[in-house]
């Protein structure tokens, strides 16, 4: 039970809730008197103890009983914390504390009892896995033209000339999968992590597309202040040839704000290093400032996010510089055990700096690219999950040759494992 209880994060935060209010039975002050604020400090340290990240749950669980001394769930996450990290003794004081203090049920003596006789085992890197494979048709699988004539030139030199067939949009159907994998480096919460992904398209095969992304994240606690920094690298091959190299830092952190409605507000940043393999003009430095508003609920999963970008291009990179902003508005509900619907609305902007190419296509660049995603989920068992999924990319540009939009539907499976 001890190894079930550990591995397996909804479960663990499902019975934190039951603990806690079978412990309350026991003491008239612990479930009664708590507030907005220490149940919303008490969430967030099962969070950090579900994800691997002890020692950071354990001095949330500390500072949580200092605020509210009568607060019997986070007494027994603390002990079980604790014995997550083969620290016996600490577990042990804390269980007969339990026992003294709160007089607990039977159903949570039996807890106790079940991590005093399995013993406590010093920590353990844990693995986990995702998988999934779909197929799919995309009306514009190569970002096709919406319009068909360009418009070169300015001023009485201004032209119109029809677009090649390279570049008006090509519908196609895709096979694409993705396999995910991420392991604990300590127990204070570093995950190494892989991921490797795929689009096969029919006949278009030059918009074939492999990708590698490695990285590691790590958490961290400054103060009452939690967040964690990931470094990254990818690699993107397109048509079976290398076609851009990518290295990211990004961070995250959670102000100690007292939000009401089980929200939550975290900033975000990140720098990252683009080259493009065959178009060396093309690289750039790309730079981000964000901030997002997240609501967890019973059902209800909803996060808006919005913020600043700026890039840094080389000297000979058409338009130059850019700067831009970007939005979204992602929303979950879980109708029930089985059925689940994800919806989510995008926009990202763009602005060059200088015209892009003077005397052939002579304004500023401006890009407006919003997407729309609808999905209907539906859970086959505790691991794998069936899921539908609806896409429209609306691409919008004031240089001809770059405005497109596309619509995507594809079926899928995804399987999560340890």
């Amino acid at each position: 039970m001890q190894k079930r209880l550990r591995r397996n994060g909804p479960v663990r935060r499902l019975l934190a809730g039951i603990v806690l209010l079978l412990l309350a039975a026991g003491s008239a002050h612990a479930g009664d008197g708590a507030t907005d604020e220490i149940e919303a400090r008490y969430l967030r340290a099962v969070e950090l103890m579900t994800q691997g990240r002890h020692e950071e749950a354990a001095k949330a669980f500390e500072e949580l009983i200092k605020l509210e001394p009568l607060h019997a769930g986070a007494w027994l996450e603390l002990a079980i914390n604790h014995c997550t990290m083969g620290r016996t003794a600490d577990a042990e004081r804390l269980f007969r504390e339990i026992e003294v203090r709160f007089m607990p049920s039977p159903g949570i003596l039996e807890i106790i009892e079940n991590h005093r006789r399995t013993g406590c085992k010093p920590w353990e890197a844990r693995s986990y896995r995702n998988l999934s494979l779909s197929a799919g048709y995309d009306d514009n699988v190569n970002q096709g033209a919406s319009n068909p004539i360009l418009v070169i030139g300015s001023g009485e030199d201004q032209e119109e000339k029809p677009l090649t067939d390279e570049f008006l949009p090509k519908p196609d159907s895709f096979v694409q999968g993705t396999f995910g994998y991420s392991r604990e480096l300590d127990r204070s919460g570093a995950v190494a992590f892989a991921h490797v992904r795929f689009r096969h398209h029919r006949d278009v095969s030059e918009q074939n597309t492999m990708g590698l992304l490695l990285g590691v994240d790590k958490g961290f606690r400054i103060g009452s202040w939690n967040g964690d920094a990931t470094l990254s690298t990818s690699f993107l091959s397109l048509g079976g040839s290398l076609y851009q190299r990518q290295f990211q830092v990004q961070g995250r952190v959670i102000p100690p704000l007292r939000l009401p409605w089980q929200t939550e507000f975290t900033l975000t940043g990140s720098f990252g290093r683009t080259q493009y393999v065959t178009r060396r003009n093309f690289d750039a430095n790309t730079g981000e400032l964000g901030a997002q508003l997240a609501y967890r609920g019973k059902a209800n999963v909803v996060q808006l996010a919005a913020g600043g970008l700026i890039e840094h291009g080389r000297a000979d990179r058409l338009g130059g510089d850019r700067h831009g902003w970007y939005g979204s508005l992602q929303w979950q509900y879980q109708h029930n055990d089985r059925f689940g619907t994800e919806a989510g609305l995008t926009r990202q902007d763009w602005n060059s700096a200088r015209v892009y190419a003077p005397d052939l296509i002579d304004i500023a660049r401006r890009q407006s690219t919003r997407q729309a995603r609808l999905a209907l989920v539906y859970r086959l068992d505790a691991r794998q999950s069936a899921v539908l999924e609806y896409r429209h990319v609306d691409n919008k540009e004031n240089i001809t040759l770059f405005q497109y939009d596309s619509n995507a539907l594809q079926l899928y499976w995804r399987w999560n494992g340890f």
